[in-house]
């Protein structure tokens, strides 16, 4: 059984499944490239949608339409364009594979840690064209739940500061009131909720401030 997004076609004495409603962007390094890169695709069931010259902004076409891959296609990656793929990896736009003729280990490293979620070197076939596109896209989701897991763990992080500030920033304006107005601690507590309460800022807050009202009065 398919998807609603895939369909079986048939090519050179091999099945492929075909998908459907994919939005493939395709960069190129010169015409032939385009071509011959645009023919892989198709091959492996892929239709390209859009194509932009190497020469071209591409880079900002590509964060506008958003497309679900994105295949470059060039003679061997450099400099400009590692520097171009740092675009995607520090903003999530989309899935990107890169079609290098020629490409040594090394620049298949720096590539992929440029920001390619694949980097494959010299000719291939379709059958492997459609494995390389799946791979590229998980890779992506991967990346996109490795974010997801990250930021959530930045913001609880965030969140633990903030609390064991307010905490410490508490104790020390319980402790002011304490020492100015002989209150015991559940009354100095009591009298810093009711200063939040009548000026609707957090507790935190409060006693931050009356923390800078201390210093400036003394």
């Amino acid at each position: 059984m398919f998807s609603d997004n895939e369909s079986l076609m048939y090519s050179c004495g091999i099945f492929y499944i075909k998908e459907l409603n994919m939005n493939i962007a395709l960069v190129y390094d010169n015409h032939e490239y385009q071509n011959t890169t645009a023919m892989l695709l198709d091959d492996a069931g892929y239709t390209v949608n859009l194509a932009f010259s190497i020469e071209s902004p591409w880079v900002a076409a590509i964060k506008n339409e958003a497309p679900d891959i994105l295949v470059i296609s060039i003679g061997s990656p450099d400099d400009t364009l590692l520097q171009q793929l740092s675009i995607f990896r520090d903003n999530i736009i989309c899935p990107v594979v890169v079609l290098a003729m020629q490409a040594d280990v090394d620049i298949t490293e720096k590539t992929m840690l440029a920001g390619a979620h694949s980097c494959i070197t010299g000719k291939i076939s379709a059958e492997r064209m459609q494995s390389f596109i799946r791979v590229t896209i998980t890779r992506y989701k991967i990346n996109l739940n490795q974010i997801k897991i990250i930021t959530e763990l930045k913001q609880e992080i965030i969140s633990l500061e903030d609390r064991l500030n307010d905490r410490r920033d508490i104790a020390r304006a319980k402790g002011l009131l304490m020492q100015s107005y002989k209150m015991n601690e559940v009354d100095a507590y009591n009298a810093l909720r009711k200063m939040a309460m009548d000026t609707g800022n957090k507790l935190g807050e409060v006693s931050r401030n009356l923390i800078s009202m201390s210093k400036v009065l003394n």
